[in-house]
């Protein structure tokens, strides 16, 4: 009975309301992870990184004497940085392509199955809605996304690459992978909040590629918010001799934390005109 009260919409204590939003978050990764659909563009996703990493690890481990990472006397460590970098960008690159895909019609969703009458008869409220909403497909997509580029960390060790790499690839996930998902998920619904799916879905997809290819190197792209993790990389993972953007391009510790930090207020930012997208359209409706 106590687990049945604490999800009671009427109840306003804090527990009942982490329960509301657990149990929107728990229908969200339920519904995503029974959809052919995701597995299918997960696994075409991963063969294309396994295959990705596979051959990288392959060429680097087996350099030619006339290769340009011996003239230039590439240590271990910056092949390290060399694989770590490949891997993750792709990752990120697949990944928000994932998310334009299957994240942002989870809304418009609701609103085709009348979900959406059935939550506003409820004191449930559009904060801990967007809450659930938001959390359970974000987790839902990192899951399966951190398993396939687990598996190509572990691919690298098998191949002969030292296991310190798994340590640096789990740093390189929270560094960079973590709070560019985070943007891009949050941004992905906010658009499809206000939006066609159609337009979301396409418009976001080309949106990301231009910032995690070499179109993000100028303009916009290239700025503090770059969630391709420019300013993160030659921090952290530095590789020499590399020239990852515009010739006058700079970063140091202070800006490759200040991505990090513009990307998580992205992040939440977007979360709460999501939320107010929401209301603004359920007042515009009552008024109508």
């Amino acid at each position: 009975m106590r687990a049945i009260h604490s999800v009671v919409p009427g109840n306003h204590s804090l527990l009942a309301i982490a329960g509301q939003i657990r149990a929107t978050m728990w229908a969200e990764i339920k519904m995503q992870w029974r959809r052919q659909g995701l597995w299918v563009v997960f696994g075409c996703a991963t063969g294309l990184l396994v295959l990705i990493t596979v051959q990288a690890a392959m060429y680097l481990s087996h350099l030619p004497p006339d290769s340009l990472y011996v003239l230039q006397h590439y240590t271990s460590a910056d092949l390290d940085n060399l694989m770590i970098d490949n891997t993750t960008t792709y990752s990120v690159m697949f990944f928000g392509l994932v998310a334009a895909l299957l994240v942002v019609d989870r809304v418009e969703r609701d609103q085709r199955l009348s979900m959406v009458e059935l939550q506003r008869a409820t004191p449930q409220g559009y904060l801990r809605y967007t809450l659930g909403k938001y959390f359970g497909n974000y987790i839902a997509v990192l899951v399966p996304t951190f398993l396939a580029c687990l598996l190509c960390a572990l691919l690298t060790t098998f191949l002969g690459w030292p296991v310190v790499f798994l340590l640096k690839f789990l740093q390189a996930f929270a560094l960079v992978f973590i709070p560019s998902s985070l943007a891009a998920v949050s941004l992905a619904l906010l658009l499809a909040s206000f939006l066609p799916v159609r337009i979301v879905q396409i418009g976001f997809s080309l949106l990301w590629l231009y910032f995690n290819t070499g179109l993000g190197r100028y303009g916009f792209g290239a700025s503090i918010f770059n969630p391709s993790g420019q300013y993160i990389y030659a921090v952290f993972f530095p590789v020499p001799h590399m020239q990852y953007v515009e010739p006058d391009f700079q970063t140091s510790l202070q800006l490759a934390l200040l991505n990090i930090t513009v990307l998580l207020l992205t992040a939440v930012g977007a979360l709460c005109l999501t939320y107010g997208s929401l209301v603004y359209q359920r007042y515009r409706e009552e008024k109508a």
